[in-house]
């Protein structure tokens, strides 16, 4: 179908380029932040097992910026193309963005769920966490993760294809790109699956709090308390901004509304930072990635075996339980 109505006037378009250029200025330092987390995480297979997750996160992170770079830029080319004008939801998905913002958005947030319930089940159930939970669960848990991205990634283009014959706004969001109430069933899940992250990491943190009175129990508060940050860094940077994306132009009209998607684009990056304060080893070993081991020199690499750890646990548990005649 023909869609030839014209969305915005001269000095709007003029915002857009504008926006346009920070978004790609945010894109690229997002990405370049989360290649960097991959990088380090895929180093060494002790990194690659013990922060797996976090290494997924970066890769969800990495494709919402790329969504971003590629907004800015493919924006700002139609514009001066004089070709950005009205055009159908399904025909939004010929550009590139709407496909890395759905499974970008919605990886991370399965991600900190996993992250969350993982915590939850070492507080609480220490026994069957050391025994069940294996790298090898893990390796499922983050392959589900990306199997349910990708699942709700070709819902979304079913219910564009849906709405083939509505006109939309030439931004293509997720919302324009797939129809309201995909893009409602969307941020359902980028919404609230960080809260509930949250939510389940500030019981375990309580929950370790009480319980700390062993070695491993510090050091599972410690990996709580990781986890409760990245959750709450996703609250603020990710879920609320989304929240204002969704109902910009339905139920409200907010002059930051266009800069919401840089908000949830940093999120990616400030993870990396939390992560370099609040893990030792992670830190060491970013830095020696990054100086091609120079700086070796000034400080050890903190190598913790994981199986050593579980090993340890099993058996701290076991030394506290009574011995049965």
């Amino acid at each position: 179908m023909e869609c030839n109505a014209t969305y915005y006037n001269n000095a709007s378009l003029a915002n857009i380029i504008n926006i346009g250029y920070l978004q790609m200025s945010f894109g690229s330092l997002t990405a370049a932040t989360n290649i960097l987390c991959m990088l380090v995480v895929l180093s060494t297979k002790q990194m690659s097992r013990k922060y797996g997750n976090f290494g997924l996160l970066s890769l969800g992170g990495m494709l919402n910026a790329l969504g971003l770079i590629l907004a800015g830029s493919i924006r700002k080319k139609l514009i001066y193309d004089n070709s950005y004008g009205s055009l159908s939801s399904f025909a939004c998905f010929g550009r590139p963005w709407p496909y890395f913002f759905i499974v970008g958005g919605q990886l991370p947030a399965f991600v900190l769920i996993v992250m969350a319930g993982e915590r939850v089940i070492a507080i609480f159930k220490p026994i069957i966490y050391r025994t069940y939970v294996t790298p090898r669960i893990r390796v499922i848990t983050d392959i589900i993760c990306i199997i349910l991205s990708i699942l709700s990634l070709l819902i979304g283009i079913f219910f564009s294809y849906l709405n083939r014959d509505i006109c939309t706004n030439p931004t293509c969001t997720t919302v324009y790109a797939t129809g309201r109430l995909y893009g409602t069933f969307n941020n359902f899940f980028i919404v609230l699956l960080p809260f509930i992250a949250l939510l389940l990491n500030t019981m375990a943190y309580i929950g370790a709090k009480r319980l700390s009175v062993s070695t491993n129990m510090e050091r599972e508060l410690k990996k709580v308390l990781v986890s409760l940050m990245l959750a709450a860094l996703a609250v603020v940077l990710s879920a609320l901004p989304n929240i204002i994306i969704w109902g910009q132009g339905v139920y409200w009209n907010v002059v930051i509304a266009p800069y919401m998607n840089m908000a949830f684009c940093s999120n990616s990056a400030v993870n990396l930072f939390a992560f370099f304060f609040m893990r030792k080893d992670f830190r060491y070993r970013l830095l020696s990635f990054i100086s091609f081991g120079y700086l070796n020199r000034y400080f050890k690499l903190s190598e913790v075996i994981d199986t050593k750890a579980r090993q340890n646990m099993v058996q701290s548990i076991g030394n506290n339980q009574p011995a049965r005649s």
